[in-house]
């Protein structure tokens, strides 16, 4: 260590001995005038009794409405030719007359497929080929009609048919 560095230690080596004491007797010494040993007082109970003042209200009447009739969002009734069913698909071997099966309406008529999902709608026709429709199924659509409407990934797909 250099000469000059080792008398720059010595003198704050000194100060802070002198330091330290001289901080811990003058802030002792005070803590004792104040009445406590942390610097803290104790301090009287306050002379009055809280008591809350009235509640706040943020505009409007002291008196509460009165309910009223509430209008509730309600789907339309369907018409005497439609239904609402499940639509799945099936590869039907003849596809030039569009074809589909659904039970309730008469054979050979023209039918109205509406995706209630995505609001897209195809039509086809009406045969009743297949006895029986698997269950839960109610509309029975060909492969590529079905793919107009919706993704066959998500079959069976909630319509809505007319005819």
């Amino acid at each position: 260590m250099l000469r000059t560095d080792r008398r720059r230690v010595v003198i704050a080596s000194l100060f802070t001995a002198v330091a330290l004491p001289a901080l811990w007797f003058f802030s002792s010494d005070s803590a004792n005038k104040n009445g406590g040993s942390n610097g803290s007082r104790a301090t009287a109970p306050p002379s009055t009794k809280y008591e809350p003042g009235p509640p706040l209200f943020v505009g409007g009447t002291d008196t509460p409405k009165r309910p009223t009739l509430i209008d509730v969002a309600v789907p339309s009734t369907l018409p005497a030719n439609s239904m609402r069913a499940q639509a799945s698909f099936h590869r039907y071997p003849d596809t030039l007359t569009r074809p589909c099966s659904v039970l309730q309406a008469p054979d050979g008529a023209v039918v109205t497929v509406t995706n209630i999902d995505n609001g897209q709608s195809t039509t086809c026709t009406n045969t009743l080929t297949l006895a029986t429709l698997p269950d839960g199924i109610g509309v029975l659509l060909h492969t590529e009609i079905f793919a107009e409407i919706g993704n066959v990934t998500d079959a069976p797909i909630p319509v809505r048919v007319s005819w």
